[in-house]
């Protein structure tokens, strides 16, 4: 009679399980609890019915645990707790956006905020977050963008012949 009470803890830790994640993925709480229950049957076992005994459950439970997964893993139930969108992006998307992003590259803006380093630059109406080379650059200063990777905008401070050039 004491046998029955490790193995129906065991069974219902893992019907605990197989409820998370049919009817409540997410929550964690009813999984949490089904591993917890399967656990001390686990234990009870080992405590009532000695070594042989808790040997016997443990594996038991991992044979049966097994076969739950394999089951989830068949109906298609496990597909819902992995995340099977693809996160790729286009190569013609990448050189486009890559293409209209270096239209910046060699013009002339005004800091709009101090550029310490980072900050934010308007450029023919546009303001754009930009990263100097590590110099901090007043707010009003005129900056050239001098590189870009693909988050972001390199500028400097614009030399007097630089300005003088743009201006004319």
């Amino acid at each position: 009679m004491s046998f029955l009470i490790p193995i129906a803890l065991i069974l219902l830790g893992l019907a605990l399980i197989g409820l998370e994640i049919y009817l409540v993925p997410g929550v964690n709480v009813v999984g949490v609890i089904g591993v917890i229950c399967a656990g001390v049957g686990v234990v009870y076992a080992f405590a009532t019915l000695g070594p042989l005994g808790g040997v016997l459950a443990l594996f038991g439970s991992l044979i049966a645990g097994g076969g739950l997964l394999t089951y989830l893993w068949q109906t298609g139930a496990w597909d819902r707790l992995i995340l099977a969108d693809e996160l790729k992006r286009d190569d013609l998307e990448d050189e486009a956006e890559s293409e209209s992003r270096a239209r910046w590259l060699g013009e002339f803006g005004t800091a709009v905020t101090p550029l310490r380093p980072t900050g934010i630059v308007e450029i023919d109406g546009e303001r754009l977050e930009v990263l100097t080379e590590g110099a901090f650059i007043a707010a009003g200063s005129r900056v050239k963008v001098v590189a870009m990777d693909r988050r972001r905008f390199f500028v400097r401070l614009a030399d007097e012949e630089e300005k003088d050039g743009a201006t004319s």
